[in-house]
């Protein structure tokens, strides 16, 4: 394990972080004290889809999974980062990933860097963001792949109201990933192993996830 390198791709979850407009913010309120009652307790309130979060194909389609209805190993593989940075303003097609048909057969969960990461808390986290065209979503359903992240917070426009790209997606079975964070911290193209664990709720459409990636040093 000490030649293992693990990197938090995550948001902590803080009271009146940011969300997607219409979702209600998180508010974590002490409930116990430790000069009180002797511990410490806290009431969280938030939405599925908070922070660093997991979309099931429950979340956008009749009779899609719940997160609780996936395999275990729909939560663990190996991961591949694409820099799409260079297409803010415009749809994401197959070619902008750069990636070899190998590089692509080695990956379990494609991650796609937009760099918008660093506008989050702020306006202009919510509109330009590069989102897959429908012909690379539909190209990239056919790659066997467990699920597709993203640093930005959706992999649909904001202001979609079909929001095409999640039903390609969650429509194949895989999983969405929204809000990451410090995905250059990693190397773009080269596989890495990534641990996706969204809380354990019982029948949900979606819940907030502690992403890992995990390489070596």
């Amino acid at each position: 394990m000490n030649d293992l390198r693990v990197i938090d791709l995550g948001w902590p979850i803080e009271d009146s972080m940011q969300v997607f407009p219409g979702d209600i913010s998180p508010e974590i309120k002490e409930l116990m004290k430790i000069e009180e009652e002797g511990c410490r307790s806290k009431k969280i309130t938030m939405s599925s889809h908070t922070g660093t979060h997991m979309d099931a194909p429950a979340h956008m389609l009749a009779g899609g999974a719940c997160l609780d209805e996936l395999p275990g190993e729909t939560f663990f593989g190996f991961a591949v980062i694409a820099d799409v940075s260079g297409c803010a303003g415009r749809e994401i097609e197959i070619s902008d990933l750069g990636l070899t048909r190998e590089e692509m057969a080695a990956a379990d969960f494609l991650l796609l860097h937009t760099g918008y990461c660093d506008k989050m808390g702020e306006d202009g986290y919510l509109e330009g963001f590069p989102v897959l065209s429908q012909a690379a979503a539909r190209a990239l359903a056919e790659q066997e792949l467990k699920g597709i992240g993203v640093d930005a917070i959706s992999v649909d426009p904001v202001k979609s109201a079909e929001c095409p790209v999640h039903k390609t997606i969650l429509g194949n079975g895989m999983v969405v990933l929204e809000n990451l964070h410090g995905l250059r911290q990693l190397p773009f193209k080269t596989p890495f192993c990534l641990t996706a664990l969204p809380l354990a709720l019982k029948g949900t459409d979606g819940a907030p996830a502690r992403v890992m990636a995990v390489l070596e040093k």
